[in-house]
């Protein structure tokens, strides 16, 4: 053995590896276990631009800067005013009189170092028509307390922009406004498909047509020979399927809510003892046979709808995946049934019966996963693309999700104000609803501002509102007769606010924007759709489709 020197066995030894997360995940751990690796992914790829450097706006981005997106732009040609200065947690009394754009950006920009961050001084009516392209070089939009004028034109570019004509990608506009208490948050996408839903309860168990595997294990376990700890960790799942066989040995076709009391005492002549949990927990869990295994109302209607039937190399991954789905369902292998999820609920058992359990269902998934797999094969070649055209990570997580994958088809601004007469949901509440008379008393104001050029706010200007505008939103609307005291109030709890934003009422709506935001850039959790109204008056809150 060769000698070596002090200095050499001191400093000669390798550093012992650290297991410790790095940086970016301890600082982004929290938000990892909500939108996982992928949706942190999408939110540094995000190019924020913000209409509004007001309190609500601020806080809305601040919201976004704090979970890592990638870029954000601030536009506006103000100045910072005492009001600004008053309410606005981004601005310093040093900015008195500077672009409000670049103090805001220059403070936001403090709150993450890995964010990028820049202002725009100019008047974003002006930019608009000028330089169009540049709003269509963000992933998404905020218009906080623009006139509606422009959001209206905003609104119409980027619609336009992502027709299926135009193959651009849809770049979602989120419209905020608010006067001192209440606020109106309106989400423009023209669609929205989401594969991770985080449905409640991702579990397929299929437990009223197990799998031939769970079938077989249940019918040949030996439950006789068990001792009582044994007896009592057999997993629910296992003794319902058992149970299943033997009822429908006894010649009953299914289990229905109807002999459903008849099934449980089949299921609990196994028993032994008062005290296994086991079994009552597979007696809570009985009504999970009574359900009926099949592909589910809304996964139906994307098979139906044109976009999956009519798929093309330009096709979104989405359409084509949900094509390979349903193709999948017509294999005799499949049983006309989507693929099973490998996911198991918790349940009263053993270790050992557990882990086999999963096992069984693992195994099934993975089948199902190599069929779905040949099967969008064969759709990619059929729209002559390469095979791997989408990710195997992809792939994975859509069959994962399967049972609830969504797509929602979004409405924009301007149909929303051309068609008033169908907004049922607003009439119906004028009646008993504050939250709809909110929602028209903000629509009121608006078409104030178009006819104006400014905001509704002297009692001459009140009058003039109740007079000749209000008729005409109602008549828009579909309702000649609502609870005229209850829109009175409501226009003047607007106006009351003078459209200027209160920092605690900023705050909330900033964290509601934020919320919908992060929904919409990592297509993950379910999104708004359409419009909500906001009353921190009553801390409330209303949600329509308009």
């Amino acid at each position: 053995m060769e000698s070596v020197t002090l200095a050499e066995a001191t400093t000669g030894i390798e550093p012992i590896p650290s297991y410790r997360p790095d940086e970016k995940t301890r600082r982004y751990d929290r938000q990892l276990r909500l939108w996982a690796s992928a949706g942190q992914k999408s939110l540094e790829q995000a190019r924020i631009l913000l209409i509004g450097a007001d309190a609500t706006g601020c806080q809305s981005l601040k919201n976004l800067v704090l979970p890592g997106i990638s870029h954000f732009t601030v536009v506006s040609d103000a100045g910072a005013q005492p009001p600004d200065i008053a309410t606005n947690f981004f601005l310093v009394p040093d900015s008195m009189g500077l672009p409000i754009a670049e103090e805001t950006t220059r403070l936001l920009k403090e709150l993450n170092p890995s964010v990028e961050g820049c202002s725009r001084q100019a008047n974003p009516s002006q930019l608009l028509k000028e330089e169009p392209e540049f709003f269509l070089s963000f992933t998404m939009i905020l218009s906080v307390n623009s006139p509606p004028d422009f959001d209206l034109a905003l609104s119409d570019l980027l619609w336009s922009a992502s027709s299926n004509e135009s193959m651009n990608p849809d770049i979602p506009l989120i419209v905020v406004r608010n006067s001192g208490f209440i606020g109106k948050l309106r989400l423009q996408y023209r669609q929205h498909c989401i594969v991770d839903t985080h449905a409640e309860s991702a579990f397929t168990l299929r437990l009223d047509r197990p799998f031939q595997a769970l079938s077989d294990y249940a019918k040949n376990l030996d439950m006789e020979s068990m001792d009582s700890m044994e007896h009592s960790h057999v997993p629910y799942a296992v003794l319902l399927v058992r149970a299943l066989e033997r009822f429908k040995a006894a010649g009953h076709a299914r289990v229905s809510y109807d002999n459903l009391d008849a099934f449980k005492e089949t299921l609990m002549s196994d028993r032994r003892a008062l005290d296994e949990e086991n079994f009552e927990e597979a007696e809570q869990q009985a009504f999970k046979v009574t359900q009926t295994s099949e592909i589910p109302d809304s996964i139906k209607a994307l098979f139906a709808s044109p976009q999956c039937n009519d798929i093309s190399p330009s096709s979104r991954n989405f359409w084509l995946l949900v094509h390979a789905l349903k193709q999948y369902t017509l294999l005799p292998e499949s049983e006309g049934l989507l693929p099973i999820s490998a996911s198991l609920p918790d349940m009263k058992a053993s270790t050992k019966d557990y882990v086999h359990l999963q096992g069984l269902y693992k195994d099934r998934a993975n089948g199902d996963l190599e069929l779905f797999s040949q099967c969008l094969e064969k759709t990619l070649r059929s729209v002559g693309l390469d095979t791997d055209a989408i990710d195997k990570v992809e792939v994975n997580d859509f069959v994962k999700n399967c049972h609830w994958v969504l797509c929602i088809d979004g409405r924009s601004l301007r149909e929303e104000s051309e068609t008033d007469a169908q907004n049922n949901a607003i009439a119906a509440g004028l009646s008993d609803e504050m939250p709809a008379n909110y929602y028209l008393a903000f629509k009121v104001c608006e078409r104030f501002h178009l006819m104006n050029r400014r905001w509704p706010l002297s009692e001459e200007d009140v009058q003039n509102v109740l007079q000749v505008i209000v008729p005409e939103v109602l008549t828009d609307v579909g309702c000649y007769a609502g609870d005229s005291d209850l829109l009175r109030n409501a226009i003047r709890e607007i106006m009351r606010g003078g459209f200027g934003c209160l920092p605690t009422t900023s705050a909330f709506i900033g964290g509601i924007v934020a919320q919908e935001a992060i929904k919409l850039i990592t297509a993950q959790y379910i999104p708004l759709d359409n419009t909500c109204i906001i009353d921190l008056v009553k801390s409330s809150l209303e949600k329509y489709r308009l």
